[in-house]
């Protein structure tokens, strides 16, 4: 069980992926072959149950894709459910401390060194079998936290020193509502608090991401170097292609009104 994700990160090569918002099957079949690194799949904001999860993951095969699933909370039982279904990590919201980090982290290993309960069944059939997901999932999985509030921030030095993080991700939108920026979450005040996340989880050496809204803010943050990005959703794609469409077709309506139709009879013939 060798993760093409962390084999990545730790060579310093990105890893983009986007949000697969759109549970749908036919849909998850067309993201089989996209030349991105992962798909994340929302079950914190998004429709998604444990059911739904292992559709979209059935769905999904074959793929070079890895999958990365964000829970409902930092939740050891909910953790090891998706990840027995054969998610290949999790990023988890809402990490405010070095113990809420512990126990994210614990949450992904068993014992001893974690306290993630056995029964892989579908992920074992993924990765060769019961004995080698024992073996090697602990080195494996891939476990991200977000920091999204002042609070986190405050805590951010002793988070960073909790061992076995795969990565900090940022919540923009959260963190700019915490620190009192609800109707303005582009202001520079939240702008320079996600650069000095970024500063500081260089200077511990781990990797630092970002939920991008769009290709250009993933682009933004990976060039400052970034090395965990999501870029957008599919349903964020999907209007965008409807919206460039339907302007095309207004355009072309506009240039035909102002031409006679085509086969059209000049006035007074029959």
């Amino acid at each position: 069980m060798n993760s093409r994700l962390l084999d990545s990160i730790r060579r310093g090569r990105p890893i983009v992926g986007v949000s697969h918002v759109i549970q749908d099957e036919s849909v998850t079949e067309t993201l089989r072959d996209v030349d991105l690194d992962f798909l994340l799949i929302d079950m914190q904001h998004v429709a998604v149950t444990i059911e739904t999860l292992q559709r979209t993951l059935v769905a999904l095969q074959p793929t070079e894709l890895s999958v990365l699933v964000r829970p409902l909370e930092n939740d050891s039982a909910m953790i090891g459910q998706v990840l027995d279904v054969g998610a290949d990590g999790v990023i988890l919201p809402m990490v405010n401390t070095a113990d809420d980090a512990r126990r994210a982290v614990a949450a992904v290993r068993y014992p001893p060194m974690g306290i993630r309960s056995w029964g892989p069944r579908r992920a074992a059939r993924l990765h060769g079998g019961a004995e080698a997901y024992a073996r090697e999932s602990d080195d494996s999985v891939v476990v991200i936290i977000q920091v999204e509030t002042e609070e986190a921030i405050r805590n951010l030095d002793d988070i960073l020193s909790v061992p076995g993080l795969s990565g900090v991700m940022i919540g923009p939108a959260d963190l700019a509502i915490s620190l009192g920026y609800m109707h303005d979450r582009t202001n520079t005040q939240v702008h320079e608090a996600i650069h000095g996340v970024l500063d500081r989880c260089r200077e511990r050496g781990v990797p630092f991401g970002f939920f991008a809204g769009s290709v250009e803010d993933g682009v933004y943050w990976m060039e400052r170097g970034g090395l965990i990005l999501t870029c957008a959703s599919d349903t964020s794609f999907v209007g965008r292609g409807m919206a460039e469409m339907s302007a095309q077709i207004a355009a072309a309506r506009t240039s035909a009104s102002e031409r006679p139709a085509a086969g059209a009879d000049a006035p007074g013939e029959v």
